[in-house]
């Protein structure tokens, strides 16, 4: 195997033989380029064919992703190479990624191939990469260190007077310093990450302006309502900041909340129950935990705590999880709601992430760590202490 792979090449052969022991099609085609890294080993602009055998097609710089690649690879010179493809084979099903690709792209691709039956095969693809494999594991646990030293360099920095974007913009300077590569994939359709870390002080942690989670921050224009706004820390008030780490492509999540001077004491006792769940989650991310059994448990818990009324969210903002898969996606599964069904698995990694919100006083608070699931416990790779006082 050529140096440049970030894994041996036992672990490619199991990612390839679970591809093909899932995909039941005469033809996949994976676009995603987290699928493309994952299987490939580079996440060059492209596609990948998978039938009898994986070809990595690419549309500049051959040479460079054959060097990276752990299967074949070939040029991909525009969409004309379906025709090419389609020339010598007899396909009858074909599979697509319909979660993300555009309309277009399908309808091309369906037309290419003198229209087979099209399979949906996003799902089975992320089911796949659900489970990390320890060498996976490693690099999220760097990932995991590089938040939790963005949480110690900027916490001399958190004082009254400082806004939002200059706080997100010393941490971001801190995780690019340290190799972040500066961006963070999300799967979900139509929705931006303005920044590395979300910053949310007052009334910008009570104001929910994107689906994609319980808090969302104001923003500073009106294209992306969400991320840090100018708005300044006061005296005795929460900050708020949830931030990821990103190695090679792998991500972990991570929130904490700091207290300036002496906030609310309905804040800190919210945070308290935060930290109630979190120690919950640390004995229940088990293999064969049943997810919508947590999300039930959880909130049962939030109940007897008195915080039901404001835990992730409030009224109809309430977000229907508690808890997300991450690895090179930020919105990966297992997902902890009452909605997914698929037992937890040794190797999940999620991160869950209890908030509370409130309308009096206008704020919020919250907690999220990134956790292994093992078979008796969780491995919390997120290692800030959850009480910070700035």
């Amino acid at each position: 195997m050529d140096t440049f792979a970030l894994f041996a090449e036992q672990e490619y052969k199991n990612r390839h033989r679970k591809l093909y022991e899932s995909l039941d099609v005469d033809l996949g085609i994976v676009f995603n380029r987290s699928d493309l890294f994952y299987y490939s080993g580079t996440g060059f602009d492209g596609m990948m064919t998978v039938d009898d055998t994986m070809t990595r097609y690419v549309r500049r710089n051959a040479a460079l992703a054959a060097q990276e690649s752990v299967i074949p690879v070939q040029e991909m010179p525009s969409f004309r190479i379906f025709k090419e493809i389609a020339k010598d084979s007899k396909i009858s099903t074909l599979g697509l990624e319909l979660d993300v690709l555009p309309y277009r792209t399908v309808s091309y691709i369906t037309k290419a191939f003198d229209d087979p039956i099209i399979v949906d095969i996003g799902d089975q693809l992320r089911e796949i990469r659900a489970v990390k494999s320890p060498a996976e594991q490693e690099y999220m646990k760097q990932a995991a260190k590089q938040t939790d030293d963005s949480f110690e360099y900027v916490r001399d920095k958190i004082k009254p007077g400082v806004t939002e974007q200059e706080l997100s913009a010393h941490i971001e300077y801190y995780l690019r310093k340290e190799g972040h590569p500066g961006y963070i994939n999300v799967r979900m359709f139509h929705h931006n990450l303005t920044t590395l870390a979300y910053v949310m002080t007052g009334e910008s942690t009570a104001t929910l302006n994107s689906f994609f989670g319980p808090v969302s921050g104001q923003g500073s224009c009106r294209l992306h309502k969400n991320g840090p706004s100018q708005r300044k820390v006061k005296a005795d008030s929460s900050v708020l900041i949830d931030t990821t780490g990103v190695v090679e492509g792998y991500t972990a999540d991570e929130t904490r909340t700091f207290m300036v001077g002496n906030p609310d004491p309905l804040l800190l006792e919210a945070h308290q129950a935060a930290a109630e769940v979190q120690k919950f989650c640390e004995k229940h991310l088990v293999e064969g935990a049943q997810p919508e059994a947590i999300f039930a448990e959880l909130w049962e818990l939030v109940g007897e705590l008195g915080m039901d009324k404001h835990f992730m969210g409030i009224g109809k903002d309430t977000v229907p999880f508690i808890g997300h898969g991450i690895g090179l996606e930020l919105d990966e599964l297992p997902i902890i709601t009452d909605k997914y069904h698929q037992p937890l698995q040794e190797g999940n990694i999620i991160a869950i992430e209890p908030k509370l919100i409130f309308d009096d006083p206008r704020s919020g608070v919250g907690i999220e760590d990134s956790y292994i699931v093992g078979k008796n416990s969780a491995e919390r790779i997120t290692r800030t202490p959850w009480d910070l006082k700035c």
